[in-house]
């Protein structure tokens, strides 16, 4: 049974796959996509559920075997990767989740061996792949209407989409990062674009994983090729800056001048 769960956050299009396959790519640790949203745990836990109500949870995705959390077809696509090397029974469960950023507190109350990353990009970045992603961005929206918001897309309070809710949950991680100092972690995604040995390294180190040469193989294979696939984990570097060409000119003008205000300079870190 595993000793320590890691729980990977951040808004949808922000780099989450990729990260969770780093992380995925250490012997030592057992992979589940968003436990909360599959078949087998749907909403089986809410911010007044108990500690033992979220055990039960970790438990039963580490013991699992479900295509959804372990991305089984996106392996067989070759989308995302196979790992060879896997211990038997990993000590580390890694959960990645972009929903469900309401439940964050009460987790990292409850388990206090429990280890948190939030992963961060630049709001056009997340903006823009969420807007050109037809899986993701309903096909008959208007994306200058629902860039925003995102209500197009929301089905209950567990959802987070749109420009208003990359504030909101940004401020959250980084109020996390400040309150849990021991148990939280913030990186940005084109820092680990630009220097993903580097930044993989230290977050391995917070985290308590061994850096092998599988995740050392996997960082470089990752940014090797283009699959344009919107949910693979093989992309090239320059990716990260297509939103320059791609996303509506008055959305840019219009993010960049909403963060350059004095009420969201604590955002501006994040314009780089």
């Amino acid at each position: 049974m595993y000793k320590r769960v890691i729980v990977i956050v951040g808004m949808p299009r922000s780099g989450t796959s990729w990260l969770s396959q780093i992380l995925d790519s250490c012997p030592s640790v057992r992979f589940r996509l968003s436990p909360l949203f599959s078949y087998a745990f749907k909403n089986a836990v809410d911010e007044n559920s108990t500690k033992e109500e979220y055990e039960a949870v970790f438990h039963g995705a580490y013991q699992a075997t479900d295509e959804f959390m372990e991305q089984t077809l996106e392996r067989e696509q070759g989308h995302y990767p196979r790992f060879a090397d896997k211990v038997q029974n990993p000590e580390f469960l890694v959960i990645k989740m972009t929903r469900f950023h309401n439940l964050l507190v009460t987790m990292l109350d409850y388990f206090k061996s429990l280890k948190m990353v939030a992963i961060v990009r630049h709001p056009c970045g997340a903006i823009n792949s969420w807007l050109a992603t037809p899986k993701e961005f309903p096909a008959d929206a208007d994306p200058m209407s629902e860039w925003r918001s995102g209500t197009c897309r929301k089905t209950g309070p567990e959802e987070f989409w749109g420009f208003e809710d990359w504030k909101t949950v940004t401020r959250l991680h980084m109020q996390l990062n400040q309150r849990y100092p021991e148990q939280f972690t913030l990186v940005q995604y084109e820092d680990l674009v630009d220097a993903p040995v580097n930044v993989t390294k230290t977050l391995f180190t917070f985290l308590g994983l061994p850096y092998t040469s599988q995740t050392k193989v996997f960082l470089r294979e990752s940014q090797s090729r283009h699959d344009e696939n919107t949910h693979s984990t093989f992309k090239l570097p320059s990716v990260k800056d297509r939103w320059k060409t791609e996303l509506h000119p008055q959305i840019q003008a219009e993010i960049v001048a909403d963060i350059d205000n004095s009420d969201n300079s604590d955002l501006r870190h994040f314009l780089k």
